[in-house]
């Protein structure tokens, strides 16, 4: 039979030891979460008050859901002056944020 100390001895020992054991290294670093965001926005004309039917999608990542929104924003924003050049925007932009 095993004494009360000894068990007590070896399950401080596991619960040392079992935590290092899913880890890849000493130096492991536990992985950051961040915000990731998706935006949906119509294509306006600047100066036209038309926003048409074009809507384009654009994706972001930031430390914070603001920062991530205006990534994919920003995103959107850069597909829209390549593709219809200067004079157009992004306008009524939905997004869809998650935190992982």
């Amino acid at each position: 039979m095993v004494s009360h100390k000894i068990r007590a001895a070896l399950v401080a020992a596991l619960l040392v030891l079992v935590p290092l054991a899913g880890a890849a290294g000493a130096d492991a670093v536990p992985m950051k979460k961040k915000w990731y965001s998706s935006a949906t926005c119509a294509v306006e004309k600047i100066g036209s008050g038309d926003h048409g039917d074009k809507q384009l999608k654009g994706n972001g990542t930031g430390k914070s859901k603001k920062a991530a929104e205006n990534a994919a924003q920003s995103d959107v924003q850069a597909q829209i002056s390549q593709k219809y050049g200067t004079g157009y925007r992004a306008h009524h932009c939905t997004f869809r944020s998650v935190f992982k």
